[in-house]
């Protein structure tokens, strides 16, 4: 319980912090709910021990009302859906060096550093060969580069 105060108090906490803090405090709600229920039923059927069953009802009231205010607090984090990050597949991590690579190229071969652009041709081809054969081969200024070889 320490730590669910802690939790709420700091406004700090994760998703599963979150979730388990709010089932505590739905069932801390229903237990106190039930609590004052018994009491006061018990209180009607035996007059004799009224006031005291009244008291022993009261004390779940703060329970109850702390329960409640557990599971309000927590309640749109514990209710957010999350979806995973989208997996970068080991080609879509190749396409985008290979691109990266590619932009470093042409623009080695608008300074004229052909020997840089000749350096980079093989490890874009093996990145991605689709990729070389479509998008760096087709850069004018490459091809210039690697005529030159």
């Amino acid at each position: 319980m320490r730590g669910v105060v802690l939790c709420l108090a700091l406004l700090g906490c994760t998703q599963t912090q979150a979730r388990k803090a709010h089932r505590a405090g739905e069932i801390t709600t229903a237990a106190g709910l039930l609590g004052m229920l018994v009491s006061t039923t018990s209180a009607a059927l035996t007059p004799a021990y009224e006031d005291t069953l009244i008291k022993v009802g009261i004390v779940f009231v703060p329970i109850s009302l702390i329960g409640a205010l557990v599971y309000i607090v927590t309640d749109d984090e514990a209710r957010e859906v999350r979806r995973p990050a989208p997996l970068v597949s080991a080609r879509d991590q190749a396409r985008e060096q290979a691109w990266t690579l590619t932009k470093q190229a042409a623009k080695a071969a608008r300074a004229d550093d052909c020997t840089e652009v000749q350096a980079l041709d093989p490890r874009i081809r093996d990145l991605d060969l689709d990729f070389h054969n479509v998008v760096f081969m087709r850069d004018v200024g490459i091809q210039r580069c690697l005529r030159q070889h």
